[in-house]
Parts: structure tokens; C-alpha cells; sequence
């Protein structure tokens, strides 16, 4: 009896393990519309999380991935020593997603990496990205510069501590995932970089596509309506059918003289909000959501300085020292 009891136990198990993994899996398909939103507020030098909700769900990023794109493209212009004004020659696959080829693109165009930069970071621009990519990726590996390069970005997420995160292309027309408290993580390492923060800060933008009839001016302008207000200077906002509306948003407030609480050492810092918003239904409920948390973040902020409550190692994102 006792092992006909056990064989029963066995058999409901294995089901209830097939019946989780099914739900995973059909979870996991969900579209935007269909799952709670995520977000996450941080102040960047105190590395402290002020608010947080579906923080550590995995869920499609859309055009935020642009912003690892971007960095690893950076990274690489630092390593070559190759300058802004560099041209480099549209490929045959950027032209795979014509609603997000916001600069209308053609093969064989040129364009300088400052201006591709411009277009990837300011809009949802796939074509942009991959340009960068292709140039990028073919120092790397001429026979596969598309695969060396996104090789290259789950480097990235990899070294910054990215755990949840997997890159699928180097564009964000292709369904990439992520979680909130994961792109804390390549915020903070992004607004570390002077041209991405110039980029992104700003409102508006004139790049020039050269073709064989000269060069043709494309007035770009941010998708992010945040800048300006609180404070807000970058990074970048987002919207897809799978990812819903996103957006990562960088806010400073003059430097102030404290205890850092990870130290206990008086000193002066800026004061930095990251604000992380995921699979809103609309732009306007994004941006409504991101304008709360950081008038809510900014509060809490500032309560919690005169606290200085280290207690919780789970309230706290660092990115890995070298």
C-alpha cells in the first residue's frame, strides 16, 4: 500500500512539475497588454532602491536594448580611438525593419557614428543600431559581424552583473528580455559615460544620411518627453507591441553633503534618481507613471538620509568593482 501511496505521490508530482512548466512557458508568451508593469526607482550614488514593483520580472525590452548598443559601440570607438566623425556604411540588414528604419536607410548610404548614435539613443531606431553593429562587428569577426557583436553585448550585461538579461539582437526590434532591476544595473553604467548623457539630454537633433546625391538632413526629435521636468536629463524612452511603453529616466538635484550610508563616511555627491518603467498600456501612462516615482522617489530620498537604514542588503544595486 505504502508503495502504491508513493507511486500516486510520483505521478502528481511529475504532473504538477508538467502543469508549472506549461504555465511558465505560457506566462513567458504573455504580450504587454496582458502583464502587470514593472519599475524601480534608485538613487545612483547611494545605490539605494526606493521603490520597487515586478522588479525582477522578465518581460521584453523593446528599444531600451539600443542603450547596450550603444555602449558597447562606445567601447569599442574608445578601443580603436576612432572619432565621432566616422563613416560608416549602412548594411543590407538594417533595412529588415522598415517601420523602425527612422531614418529611412538604404544600403550603401554613409552616416557618421555620431549621428547613427543620435538616431539609436533619440528614437526607436532599429536600422541605426544595426548599422553601428555591423561596423562594430566586422573588426571582430568579418564572417559574422551581426553574432560577434551581440556576443559582445551579453558580454556586457554579463560583466555588469545583467543575470536576468539575454540580448536576442542588437536592435530593439528584436525580442529582447530583461528585468527593471537589471537595467538599474546598465543605467548606472550608462549615465556613467559623458556621450550618452550628452546624446540623451537632448531634445532635438539634425543628422546627415550621404548618398550618391549628397548629403540629406534628418531632423531627429527625443521620444523622451520626460527631459526637462524634475530635473530629468536622459536616458531614453521606449515603446513596442511586445515590450508595451518603457523608459529609463536619469534625474539629478545639486550635490549635498552626507553620510554615505555604504561607507558611513561624511561626504559630497550628487544626488542622481534612476527611474525604471516597464510595459506601460500607453506613452502617456508612462510617462504619468515616471513623473510619479520620481516626485515619490525624490521624497523618499531624502526621508531615508536621515535614516541611513543599511540593514537590507536587498534594497541596495551595485555595480561589480573591477
Amino acid at each position: 500500500m505504502n508503495k502504491l501511496i508513493d507511486r500516486i505521490k510520483g505521478i502528481l508530482l511529475a504532473g504538477t512539475a508538467v502543469m508549472l512548466s506549461a504555465c511558465s512557458q505560457l506566462y513567458h508568451s504573455k504580450s504587454a497588454a496582458e502583464m502587470q508593469p514593472s519599475y524601480i526607482v534608485v538613487e545612483t550614488n547611494s545605490e539605494r532602491v526606493l521603490f520597487a514593483e515586478n522588479a525582477n520580472e522578465r518581460r521584453p525590452i523593446g528599444m531600451l536594448t539600443n542603450i547596450a548598443t550603444a555602449l558597447v559601440v562606445m567601447d569599442w570607438m574608445r578601443n580603436e580611438n576612432l572619432s565621432m566623425d566616422t563613416l560608416v556604411t549602412v548594411p543590407q540588414a538594417a533595412c529588415r525593419w522598415p517601420a523602425s528604419n527612422m531614418m529611412q536607410l538604404h544600403p550603401g548610404d554613409r552616416i557618421s557614428l555620431r549621428d547613427a548614435l543620435h538616431s539609436a539613443l533619440m528614437w526607436d531606431d532599429s536600422a541605426a543600431a544595426t548599422t553601428l553593429a555591423w561596423a562594430c562587428g566586422y573588426s571582430l569577426a568579418p564572417q559574422n559581424p551581426e553574432m560577434a557583436f551581440l556576443d559582445q553585448m551579453n558580454k556586457l550585461a554579463e560583466a555588469i552583473g545583467m543575470k536576468q538579461t539575454t540580448y536576442k539582437g542588437v536592435n530593439g526590434a528584436v525580442r529582447s528580455t530583461s528585468t527593471a532591476r537589471d537595467l538599474v544595473l546598465l543605467g548606472i553604467y550608462a549615465i556613467e559615460r559623458p556621450q550618452v548623457q550628452n546624446i540623451c539630454a537632448k531634445t532635438s537633433y539634425t543628422a546627415n544620411v550621404i548618398n550618391t546625391m549628397g548629403p540629406r538632413p534628418v531632423q531627429i526629435i527625443n521620444t523622451n518627453r520626460l527631459l526637462a521636468s524634475q530635473g530629468v536629463d536622459g536616458v531614453r524612452s521606449a515603446g513596442s507591441g511586445s515590450a508595451g511603453y518603457c523608459v529609463m529616466a536619469s534625474a539629478k538635484r545639486g550635490s549635498v553633503k552626507a553620510v554615505n550610508p555604504t561607507t558611513g563616511k561624511q561626504s559630497t555627491y550628487a544626488q542622481r534618481l534612476l527611474v525604471i518603467v516597464l510595459g506601460m498600456p500607453s506613452a502617456s501612462h508612462r510617462n504619468n507613471k515616471a513623473a510619479a516615482l520620481l516626485r515619490d522617489g525624490w521624497e523618499a530620498w531624502e526621508i531615508w538620509q536621515t535614516t541611513s537604514d543599511t540593514s537590507d542588503p536587498s534594497k541596495f544595486i551595485r555595480l561589480p568593482k573591477n
